[in-house]
């Protein structure tokens, strides 16, 4: 939805440098707050672990079992989240405010279902500790929860309480952790992994308050009045789902291949090529955070304003110019974003290469992250280019790039398996899926006049279906 870029604006638009970094703070942690919590705290509770002498099977087990609710939770919430900010966005233009709050309760509900019941089947059959179920289903539904609440999070004003909730949740989990480990002979991974959940469930709380409070409906409406848009836009569903199995296609591979083990006799994992892959991810979070906080900001004033011009049957002088100041200033933004991820790549790089091997990574591992690191400015410049496509309205590009990206970084890892080789698959597929994209973007740029004037329907299309009816301005 219009969010936290526009409001992070004003915060941007204020002079000095300790508002700046307040709102590239805020960004970060509204942005990526519980993809990056879970990497960190899952290293910060991996040494606390390791420091108190519990054995190797334990955090093991600790880790793929954070691993597993982290990945399957992202992916189940991903049916919804991409068409909800939409539907969502469309509610806020369209004046269905009523609808806000309860949309995200009815996704909610869904998500949880679709979810939940795998998750339970999963755990019915495994050959694990009641205690380890309990603890690792309670965090799987708690983060597919936290993941539909972010869409809302990102619309919200009070950035202060949301940076709040993700570092309160953060603190009372190490404290809890720690508390359990030297005040108590517990060294289990079930311990560490309740004293995970007992962040989780303050963040997921703390949200939810501000959520509420924020999108507080002044009307009754139904939970599930979100879905009359569904035939309006289902192909942000497929995008959603397709992205997010892409994302992760290359470890799922690799974990049913040679480098796979089996934790618990419950969970496939490639212990070595995990770490790699989430470490690497990390050299990625700046260009997540400055699409957010630069593109966003800088970029949507002028598509906005050319798309004015159009419904204010605006000249064709006026059109042409503002145009012609969106494509300047998505070149400016697009250049900024990829020279500074490169930056950091090369950064990330060269720290991988003098540092990874102090904390335990092997010469291959180090390698491993290298490639990974140039796979993911790939990939993460790719999914600027989507969204960018998306604010363009270009569904079809989009949905045709995530069905590649999925079958090129499947096929692709499937053929390393082969050559004995890690890392490379998923930069191929990134790189080709971003000339791709690239190919895309200027097609798209340089007819789009016709997409905005010749590609509509003559007449308009029914879009309502039965939940149409539920939904209250």
């Amino acid at each position: 939805m219009a969010g936290i870029g526009f409001e992070l604006k004003k915060l941007f638009d204020k002079s000095g440098l300790v508002n700046k970094a307040k709102a590239y703070t805020y960004s970060s942690l509204i942005t990526i707050g519980p993809m990056l919590l879970c990497i960190v705290m899952v290293g910060v509770f991996n040494r606390m672990l390791r420091g108190a002498g519990t054995d190797y099977l334990n955090v093991e087990l600790f880790q793929s079992c954070v691993i597993y609710a982290f990945i399957f939770s992202y992916i189940v919430s991903s049916l919804m989240t991409m068409y909800l900010t939409r539907v969502s966005s469309d509610f806020l233009n369209e004046g269905y405010h009523n609808a806000l709050l309860p949309s995200l309760y009815g996704s909610i509900q869904i998500s949880l279902v679709f979810g939940g019941i795998p998750a339970l089947v999963f755990l019915v059959f495994a050959e694990l500790p009641l205690s380890i179920k309990v603890g690792l289903f309670l965090l799987y539904m708690l983060l597919v929860m936290i993941w539909n609440q972010v869409v809302y999070v990102s619309a919200m004003k009070n950035y202060k309480r949301i940076v709040l909730a993700f570092s309160s949740g953060a603190a009372v989990s190490i404290i809890v952790l720690a508390i359990i480990l030297y005040l108590t002979p517990l060294r289990t991974a079930s311990s560490a992994l309740f004293a995970f959940d007992g962040g989780f469930l303050i963040t997921c709380v703390m949200l939810m308050i501000q959520i509420e409070r924020y999108f507080k409906p002044g009307k009754t409406v139904s939970n599930f009045s979100f879905l009359a848009f569904l035939r309006r836009y289902p192909s942000l569903i497929a995008i959603g789902l397709l992205n997010s199995v892409g994302l992760f296609a290359h470890q799922f591979v690799q974990w049913a291949g040679p480098a796979g083990v089996q934790v618990s006799g419950a969970f496939l994992m490639a212990p070595q090529y995990d770490v790699a892959v989430f470490c690497a991810f990390l050299s990625a979070v700046p260009t997540l955070i400055v699409f957010v906080v630069s593109l966003e900001t800088s970029f949507y004033p002028k598509f906005r304003n050319y798309y004015d011009f159009i419904l204010s049957k605006g000249s064709i002088l006026d059109i042409n110019r503002a145009r012609n100041e969106m494509y300047q200033v998505l070149g400016q933004q697009f250049t900024l974003i990829m020279g500074i991820q490169m930056i950091f790549s090369i950064i990330s790089i060269a720290i991988g290469i003098r540092f990874l091997p102090l904390i335990g990574f092997t010469s291959t591992q180090v390698d491993l992250f290298n490639i990974l690191v140039i796979g993911y400015f790939a990939y993460i410049i790719y999914n600027v280019l989507a969204l960018v496509l998306l604010y363009f309205d270009d569904r079809k590009g989009v949905l045709w790039l995530a069905i590649a990206f999925l079958a090129m970084n499947t096929l692709f890892t499937v053929i390393s398996l082969w050559a004995n080789d890690q890392g490379f698959s998923f930069f191929a597929a990134s790189f080709v899926t971003l000339i791709a994209a690239l190919a895309r973007i200027v097609y798209v740029l340089n007819h789009i006049n016709y997409y905005t004037f010749s590609a509509q329907p003559l007449v308009a299309r029914k879009t309502e279906n039965r939940f149409g009816p539920l939904l209250k301005r």
